[in-house]
């Protein structure tokens, strides 16, 4: 039960933090959720939090790693190999190698395997942290490509170097040709578990979308288990699990390929529901990192300002040496696969570039899983320097955070922004209301006509602008329409084809629907209810419509004047029904005629007008006794017709030049993800 809280408590502080993050859109939300992490740690369950190593990798960046090697194609890791070799490999152990021969210069106490430990831990990077900074700036395609690829594999290089490094820790021994051997066993072997059970689970999932009868029931879930199955199974042989997961994420690239024009419902509802997980567990690394803090200041509290000095300094000439040497490498590495990434070394924004490179090398919860990783004990004694080398892990993981976040601020461009917000909601409800406008003249049926107005009116967003002058427009309109339902009544075409009486009734119900404040007060309903019980007095009916009916025939058979009334009233009653569906067709044309002269104006603010038709025609229904509850049935061709009336409107906006092709990209794929949710809730015959 308790991981069950956990797990609530973590969502809880996803939700609150993409809250808080729409009212200080200026901070990064890498550091709302961090905070939101601490702000959390002192809840009860989160006390003392450890983070578990082991869960933390299977759980969130195996499923991590899954998706971002689905996006990579194997033509781009075969044609950039030598590039992401570099990168992910190369400058990885080099890296290491350099900051673990400088610390262990710097603490003498220390020995080489120690400092080399610590050197692996802060070797990997972290690009899901660099895109959150940088959101809302331009990063060059090039440099974005690489720290995407050297994050997709460094963190397997770091996890190879740690545990060699603990090994010769624990044996006391260390032979080149067995560390490279092991380095090869746990990188290579990963790779090809990875590759292997990929290629099985693939095939499987392809012949389960191609010949499955509901492929979706067996394959979503399968793909669902396969981060986890195939971490769980290269470990358990001894291999990277990191690398094993990302293969397996490639081949499935090719599945997603092969399966392009088929099996779309499988394909959308799986990427749907991986988008979704990935979003949450993404949040999820920086709030575990925010729950961790308080503990990790509590060792530093433990261990003096002093010595806690002295370990920062340590980490910023760490984090120094680090950019230093991302910087010196991205400049003259001359690699053709590297130029790619940076430019080639004559190119203008070769240097900018490599420097952009350097400063995005951050570093996240990765480091820190493998920090806490460390054990308590190893060769038989309690590893040494343990705490030392977490507090450091720390600063420098909010180190490369700060200095990222303040010089990519700077030096980064704002992205440049096709449209905004206002232009797409101009150029939507416009389709929408042409798109309404075409349907009502096309459907006689009023209840499916106004069902699917309703409908269609779902796909537009409210801005908060136009809600102020809502209210204004409303009654405005309200009493112009009112006014034509009055021009009407009381014109001589209706008075010579309807009662007096019937009219005044009418104008009367309006009146007091429409103007007047309903308030029933308590004399009405006690004089009704006493009606009630000396009718149920008299004749003693059952309480169902058939005996009402039956009392009601009695009636009249024994009373010739209550008989004439009635008579009047039926007639007046049909002649009401009448006039009201006369009045309806009126006012369906004054408002449409409202709403078609607006969009000629090129108007887009008419919701207004849809609320005025919407409370007439509870108006109306209220004067015809239409109190059905339920949902009017939409026969598929009418959706089919309306899409394809949005659809015309955007080409024909792109063909006169009124709607840019990025906008008309958005609504393309808002008409597609409409047009298969409106088709999917159709009932099946």
């Amino acid at each position: 039960m308790a991981d069950f809280y956990l797990i609530a408590l973590l969502l809880v502080g996803v939700i609150s933090a993409n809250v808080i993050k729409q009212f200080i859109p200026k901070v990064p939300e890498t550091f709302i959720l961090i905070l939101t992490g601490v702000v959390l740690s002192f809840v009860p369950l989160f006390r003392h939090f450890e983070l578990e190593p082991e869960f933390f990798l299977m759980m969130i960046i195996a499923p991590l790693m899954f998706v971002d090697g689905q996006k990579q194609s194997f033509e781009k890791i075969r044609s950039k190999f030598s590039g992401i070799f570099l990168l992910s490999v190369f400058l990885a152990v080099v890296t290491a190698i350099v900051v673990g021969v400088t610390a262990n210069w710097i603490e003498k106490q220390w020995t080489l395997p120690l400092a080399i430990a610590l050197a692996a831990i802060i070797t990997p990077t972290d690009a899901v942290a660099v895109k959150s900074l940088t959101s809302d700036s331009e990063m060059p395609s090039g440099v974005g490509e690489a720290l995407e690829l050297e994050s997709l594999f460094n963190d397997a290089t770091g996890l190879v170097l740690l545990d060699l490094a603990l090994s010769v820790l624990s044996t006391g021994t260390f032979s080149i040709i067995n560390g490279i051997v092991h380095f090869l066993f746990v990188a290579v072997g990963g790779i090809l578990v990875g590759l292997i059970a990929g290629f099985a689970l693939v095939a499987l999932r392809f012949n389960l979308n191609t010949r499955g009868k509901n492929p979706e029931i067996t394959t979503i879930p399968i793909s669902l288990l396969t981060p986890f199955a195939v971490y769980l199974l290269a470990e358990h042989l001894g291999m990277s699990g990191i690398l094993a997961v990302v293969a397996t994420g490639i081949e499935h690239n090719w599945e997603a390929n092969r399966l392009r024009l088929s099996s779309t419902s499988v394909q959308l509802t799986n990427n749907t529901i991986w988008n979704v997980i990935t979003d949450v567990l993404n949040d999820f690394v920086f709030l575990i990192l925010g729950l961790a803090l308080p503990t990790i200041y509590a060792d530093i509290v433990a261990m003096g300002w002093s010595g806690t000095l002295h370990l920062l300094l340590i980490s910023v000439l760490v984090y120094v040496i680090m950019l230093v040497l991302r910087y010196v490498w991205a400049v003259r590495e001359k690699n053709e696969s590297i130029a790619e990434f940076f430019g080639k070394p004559s190119d203008e924004h070769h240097q900018f570039n490599s420097g952009l490179f350097a400063i995005s090398g951050i570093h996240g919860t990765v480091t820190l899983a493998m920090a806490l990783s460390l054990p308590n004990h190893i060769g038989g004694h309690n590893f040494p320097y343990r705490n030392e080398l977490i507090i450091i892990a720390m600063f420098v993981i909010l180190i490369s955070m700060i200095v990222s976040a303040v010089v990519l601020n700077i030096k980064l461009p704002k992205k440049v922004v096709d449209y905004g917000e206002f232009d797409l909601n101009q150029v939507r409800n416009k389709m929408i209301d042409q798109t309404i406008l075409k349907m009502r003249v096309s459907i006689d049926d009023r209840s499916i006509r106004d069902a699917l107005t309703n409908q269609l009116q779902s796909q537009k967003t409210m801005e908060m602008d136009n809600r102020n002058n809502l209210s204004d427009n409303y009654y405005l309109l309200l009493s112009e329409t009112k006014g034509v339902i009055d021009n009407y009544l009381h014109s001589p075409e209706v008075s010579q084809q309807y009662n007096k009486k019937t009219i005044d009734i009418y104008d009367s119900m309006m009146n007091r629907m429409l103007v007047e404040k309903r308030r029933v007060s308590w004399k009405h309903m006690l004089r009704h209810l006493f009606k009630e019980i000396l009718w149920h007095a008299r004749y003693r009916p059952k309480l169902n419509r058939d005996n009402y009916k039956v009392a009601y025939q009695q009636k009249i058979a024994t009373d010739p004047k209550f008989a004439k009334k009635a008579k009047q009233i039926k007639q007046v009653r049909q002649e009401l029904l009448d006039l009201n569906q006369a009045v309806v067709s009126l006012v369906d044309q004054y408002l449409d005629d409202i709403l078609r002269s607006r969009l000629t104006q090129q108007r887009d603010d008419n919701n207004y007008i849809y609320i005025v038709q919407h409370n007439l025609n509870r108006f109306f229904d209220e004067i015809n006794h239409e109190y059905r509850a339920t949902t009017q049935p939409i026969d598929a061709k009418y959706y089919a017709e309306a899409f394809q009336y949005e659809y015309d409107f955007i080409q024909q906006g792109l063909a006169n030049g009124s709607i840019s092709q990025p906008i008309a990209g958005t609504l393309y794929t808002e008409i597609n993800q409409a047009q298969l949710l409106q088709l999917q809730q159709l009932p099946v015959e």
